[in-house]
Order: C-alpha cells, then sequence, then structure tokens
C-alpha cells in the first residue's frame, strides 16, 4: 500500500487517500507524538478495511512525517 496524497485538516489532523482505497477518505489524529486512524470514510467501490489495512495506514502516515519511532515504541511509553 502506498499513500496517493495527504495533507493537514484545521483541528490537529491528517486527511490522506491510498492506493489500494483510493475512493475512501481516511482521517488521522495525533496521539502523544504519533498519529492514529480516527475515522474512514469508506466507500463501497473499496475492498472492507481490515484491521492490519489501518495499522499499515499508520505506519505510513508516521514514517512519512518522521514519527515512525514514536509510533512503534508507542507500548513502550
Amino acid at each position: 500500500m502506498k499513500i496517493t496524497k495527504w495533507g493537514f485538516t484545521r483541528r490537529n489532523s491528517i486527511k490522506a487517500e491510498f492506493d489500494l482505497f483510493p475512493h475512501s477518505l481516511v482521517i488521522l489524529r495525533k496521539i502523544r507524538s504519533f498519529y492514529f486512524v480516527y475515522q474512514v470514510h469508506w466507500s463501497s467501490l473499496d475492498p472492507i478495511v481490515e484491521t492490519r489495512h489501518l495499522e499499515e495506514m499508520e505506519i505510513l502516515v508516521n514514517k512519512e512525517l518522521g514519527y515512525e519511532r514514536y509510533y512503534l515504541n508507542r507500548r513502550k511509553m
């Protein structure tokens, strides 16, 4: 999976689109020092979003923003 488009929103969130789900919009919110999926505006034109997809989306966005280290070590905090 790859990020096709992303941008910041007004409320310290990120909206992103991914190549596996081109018709669905994903909203991520910052918690501590990294981003988590908050909402998925899913389209029936896309495959069903599973938990493993959500985690991969979080990793991709945090990696893009330089927060991957914090995200991967989140359970130790």
